[in-house]
């Protein structure tokens, strides 16, 4: 396809070509879940309160990769060791607003299984209007590992 400056560019029949381009990139398999949707129930005769299932936003394969960034930095009593981790999920109308706070838990981890033990928050997903994808910003406490 020849595009020139008087040409004018089908950005939706690019997007849909790249989008199965990059879907091949996509080796793990993942929830994002709204950890504020659950609904806790008083039980009287246990003195407890249960909780009702996840509420997964979303539940598919996905791309993770690290991010090239400056990590939280040990600090003696704290030690943080939190990273930065971009997440890739296909791009689907039907999953709305992904908003920080959100949780991401990986399922299968493809070629790295040591992902499915560790807790992913949402840091940002705001996306380009000529999407290929969408792409989920987090943070994952290393330490963290269930």
């Amino acid at each position: 396809m020849a595009i020139s400056s008087s040409t004018p560019i089908d950005f939706a029949k690019i997007a849909t070509e790249m989008r199965t381009i990059v879907a091949r990139w996509y080796n793990a398999q993942i929830q994002i879940i709204d950890p504020n949707l659950r609904n806790q129930v008083w039980n009287m005769a246990t003195n407890t309160y249960s909780t009702t299932s996840e509420v997964v936003l979303y539940s598919g394969s996905a791309r993770v990769q690290p991010l090239r960034e400056a990590s939280t930095p040990d600090i003696g009593v704290t030690q943080a060791a939190v990273h930065g981790v971009r997440i890739q999920v296909p791009h689907d109308a039907t999953v709305g607003l992904i908003r920080k706070g959100l949780q991401v838990r990986v399922t299968d981890g493809g070629e790295d299984t040591v992902l499915e033990d560790l807790k992913f928050v949402v840091k940002s997903a705001i996306n380009s209007s000529y999407g290929w994808n969408r792409t989920i910003e987090c943070e994952v406490d290393v330490k963290s590992v269930e």
